[in-house]
């Protein structure tokens, strides 16, 4: 840990992945832990217990003579999502990031437990149009634009790369999927997944409910089955780019709802793709 992460009040469960001279550091956000909270009611089950700046997009961190030293927040995770998320110290290296993940700069790799391992596919790219709407669950949630359905509201195109890893063991229907989002909508992966006949496991709000109690909360898990496993991107620094990447090791849960036995973390393949 160096002197930028340090005195950062991270949730007891945030570990610090990577630090860069830079002033990004990347964090491993356990599920259930909240990207940023809401309310002062929430700072205590978000990524920093402190309080947050939704018009600045940053944490406010008392230094104890009465200054205020900022954490700014670069990308976001759904609270049930765990895995790399990405904060700055520098306010000029956060902005530049923000706007990278914005132009699709940022090289983006998830990892997903999905129902149905009989996929059409086993590769291939998924566009669609997203509509986002209030609602649901988690208070807000995306639908997919039908043919010939009048949309509520501004379209927004999802890519996502996908590419088939590891099948249940047994009975078990399951598949892992590793997905390369290029655009970042809300819910994005989720409701695609959905959307293409493989819903996350444990998804509450796009889920096959019966499938999450069958192969999940019935065998003793009750997460959301999506990890954020990877980013890389290179920001400006001194004058010179600095290329910054993070990986956040897999949940154990993953490997063991797969049927899968026990063993080393996962590991990466050339394209940069966790598998179990």
């Amino acid at each position: 840990m160096s002197a930028d992460s340090e005195n950062i009040p991270l949730h007891a469960g945030v570990k610090v992945l990577k630090v860069c001279k830079s002033g990004l550091i990347a964090l491993d956000k356990p599920e259930g832990v909240l990207a940023h909270p809401n309310g002062s009611e929430d700072n205590a089950r978000s990524l920093i217990t402190a309080n947050y700046s939704l018009e600045e997009e940053a944490y406010h961190i008392r230094d104890g003579a009465g200054g205020i030293r900022r954490v700014w927040l670069i990308n976001r995770l759904d609270g049930p999502t765990s895995g790399v998320i990405l904060v700055a110290t520098n306010a000029e290296v956060a902005t530049q990031a923000k706007v990278l993940f914005a132009q699709g700069k940022v090289s983006k790799a998830y990892v997903a437990v999905c129902l149905g391992r009989n996929l059409r596919k086993l590769r291939g790219i998924w566009l669609d149009g997203l509509v986002k709407e209030r609602g649901g669950p988690e208070g807000v949630r995306s639908l997919v634009v039908r043919p010939g359905v009048r949309p509520r509201g501004p379209v927004s195109q999802a890519i996502t790369h996908f590419s088939a890893g590891d099948k249940g063991q047994g009975a078990l229907d399951l598949v892992v999927l590793n997905l390369e989002p290029k655009t970042g909508r809300t819910h994005q992966l989720r409701v695609q997944c959905a959307e293409h006949g493989h819903p996350i496991l444990g998804d509450k709000t796009y889920g096959n409910f019966d499938g999450n109690k069958a192969l999940g909360s019935d065998r003793g898990f009750k997460r959301l089955f999506l990890h954020a496993a990877s980013i890389e991107l290179t920001v400006q620094y001194d004058g010179k780019p600095v290329k910054f990447s993070a990986t956040a090791t897999l949940p154990s849960e993953f490997k063991d709802v797969m049927g899968t036995p026990k063993g080393p973390s996962a590991g990466k393949d050339g394209l940069g793709k966790v598998r179990l």
